[in-house]
């Protein structure tokens, strides 16, 4: 799961995040929590230039904060933006670095994210205790989990389209989530649905799309072992709906992936 902060740096840009507009400037941030749809558009004519980046996080608690208190859209003069800016500037600055020190850039980026996790504390703690979670957020998660545990097979070869949610309300993966709510699996449909702006399906289709690009663009497996991992019978299956997503193959996009992108990876957690 990685949430997104973009900061402009001159110009002005147009930003969306799940059904939200704003117009951005200079100075403007915006912060992308995990799994919501966004996008951006510049005026060609004016042109724009901001910092861009994706950062993972595991903290359930945060997960969670950034679902129920992230506002996306923080001003130059609001206090989130002013408390994370001169961290986002050292990083910026940081990744510029020759030889590049990754002590350095992990730094700000753990200040970027302690700094969030205050303001989003401070935030709930004025809200008073929250008895139960969304059951949305519940089903994400699970999605998430059950995706972690084991290859979700993928019984199309095709991309996702709306003439195929009947098969999201049989699948055995969301009967199971659906069970462990308590509700039907319509029912769970019909919320994820109104919270996301998306079915589970969807949801899914995501999360395997950015982690099939993750890999292919920072790891040297195989594309086959990839295709497995992701839930594919074999890589041809996985190579038809990767292009379906990208436009490119598996093997056209690992060789097209600017050299630019900066991937850092945390100290692995000791067993």
């Amino acid at each position: 799961m990685m949430f997104e902060f973009l900061f402009v740096l001159d110009g002005k840009l147009t930003a969306f995040h799940g059904n939200v507009e704003q117009e951005l400037k200079a100075g403007d941030l915006v912060l992308i929590s995990p799994m919501q749809l966004h996008g951006y558009e510049v005026q060609q004519a004016e042109g724009a230039s901001f910092f861009d980046g994706h950062i993972q996080i595991e903290d359930e608690a945060l997960l969670h904060l950034f679902e129920t208190e992230n506002l996306a859209f923080y001003s130059k003069s609001h206090p989130l933006n002013e408390a994370l800016r001169p961290w986002i500037m050292d990083l910026m600055e940081a990744l510029q670095e020759n030889p590049l020190r990754s002590t350095k850039v992990m730094l700000n980026v753990l200040n970027i994210i302690e700094e969030s996790h205050s303001f989003f504390k401070n935030t709930a703690a004025k809200k008073g205790p929250k008895e139960h979670r969304e059951p949305a957020y519940i089903i994400a998660k699970e999605i998430e989990r059950l995706m972690r545990k084991s290859p979700i097979l993928e019984e199309t070869n095709t991309s996702f389209s709306g003439a195929e949610e009947g098969l999201v309300l049989g699948s055995n993966w969301l009967e199971e989530i659906s069970r462990q709510l308590n509700i039907s699996s319509r029912h769970c449909h019909r919320l994820f649905r109104q919270a996301y702006g998306m079915s589970p399906r969807q949801y899914l289709m995501i999360l395997k799309q950015q982690e099939a690009m993750q890999l292919l663009a920072s790891s040297n497996e195989t594309i086959e072992h990839i295709a497995y991992r992701l839930g594919y019978v074999n890589a041809q299956s996985f190579s038809r709906q990767f292009a379906a997503w990208v436009g490119y193959t598996p093997g056209a996009f690992r060789k097209n992936t600017p050299e630019a992108i900066t991937y850092l990876r945390s100290l692995p957690q000791s067993k």
